[in-house]
């Protein structure tokens, strides 16, 4: 029989994200990049890794257990126009996902850390990587 948990168990924030990003900006989005062909296929494309954060407590009136992950979200296009208008899409995608539940989560606050820039992509590629790091408060649904 297994270990019962004491602690909560949280969402999968990066899962959150990448469902998020292809059900509302419609692109492909996952933590790991398409090799090969499959990559040129699927551009633009939003490859989604969670780089840190912590779990929280706030005890405004009693206690509330959260966590707050940081994503690095990093969009290629064929193009930098095209990246930057999927960058803008994707922005918005994150943002609308404050006070929402999905995935067995609920997003309390979104955030952005570091703006959109130019992540400068292997020489002599025809593909633009635009970045950005955002932050996402969530909780158990």
């Amino acid at each position: 029989m297994p270990t019962p948990l004491t602690a909560l168990v949280f969402p999968d924030i990066e899962a959150m994200v990448i469902n998020q990003i292809l059900e509302v900006a419609g692109y492909q989005a996952a933590t790991v990049r398409p090799g090969g062909d499959d990559f040129t296929a699927t551009l633009p494309f939003v490859w989604v890794n969670r780089i840190g954060g912590v779990r929280s407590e706030e005890t405004f009136g009693g206690l509330r257990m959260f966590d707050e992950g940081r994503i690095s979200l990093d969009v290629y296009a064929a193009s930098r126009v095209e990246a930057t208008d999927a960058t803008a899409r994707v922005r918005a995608a994150v943002e609308q996902m404050q006070g929402t539940t999905r995935d067995g989560g609920s997003v309390l606050r979104t955030w952005e850390e570091t703006g959109p820039a130019v992540r400068p992509e292997e020489p002599n590629t025809d593909v633009t990587r635009i970045g950005y790091t955002a932050g996402l408060r969530v909780q158990p649904a």
